[in-house]
C-alpha cells in the first residue's frame, strides 16, 4: 500500500546510468538526490514476483526511464541498506510509491522511493551514497538483447 515501508527481507533495484558505474561496480553518486528530488526512485521486486513472471523483466517492461545497454540495475536488500546507514542517518526510509497508469505507460505497482536522504551535493550525501552502493548484491543488465 502507498506509503508503507518495504519489508526488510525484500529486494529492490535502482537503475544506474553508465556514468554511475565504475569498473562494473555502482558509484555512490547513483544513490544521491538530484537538486529537485525529494526521493530516489527504485523498484520493489517481490511485489512483481507473483504469477511466475521474472520480476526484473517486469521492471524493464514497466520502466518509464529510457534504459540503455550501458546502464545497469543495482539490486539491494531493504534491511541491509537500512542497517548499513542507520548510525549515519536514521531518517532513511524505503517506501512503496506505486505509479498509476499515465499516457503511454502502464501502472507500475513496484515503484518505490528512498526518502530521508541528505540534501544533494553535500559531503553527507556522498558518504551515504557510498554506504548504500556498498550494499549492492548484484548488477543486472538494464537491456536484455532478444535473439
Amino acid at each position: 500500500m502507498r506509503g508503507d515501508p518495504l519489508p526488510d527481507e525484500d529486494r529492490f533495484v535502482r537503475y544506474l546510468s553508465a556514468t554511475r558505474i565504475v569498473d562494473g561496480s555502482p558509484d555512490g553518486s547513483g544513490f544521491c538526490l538530484g537538486r529537485e528530488e525529494a526521493g530516489l526512485s527504485v523498484n520493489w521486486l517481490e511485489v512483481l514476483a507473483s504469477g511466475g513472471t521474472d520480476p526484473l523483466s517486469e521492471v524493464r517492461r514497466l520502466s518509464r526511464l529510457r534504459l540503455r545497454r550501458s546502464g545497469r540495475f543495482a539490486e539491494l536488500r531493504v534491511g541491509t541498506v537500512l542497517c548499513a546507514v542507520r548510525d549515519e542517518l536514521d531518517s532513511l526510509r524505503i517506501m512503496h510509491d506505486p505509479l498509476e497508469a499515465a499516457e503511454g505507460f502502464a501502472a507500475d505497482p513496484s515503484h518505490s522511493q528512498i526518502t530521508g536522504l541528505p540534501p544533494a551535493n553535500t559531503d553527507e550525501a556522498l558518504l551515504v551514497g557510498d554506504m548504500i552502493a556498498e550494499c549492492v548484491t548484484t548488477m543486472h543488465a538494464a537491456v536484455v538483447e532478444s535473439h
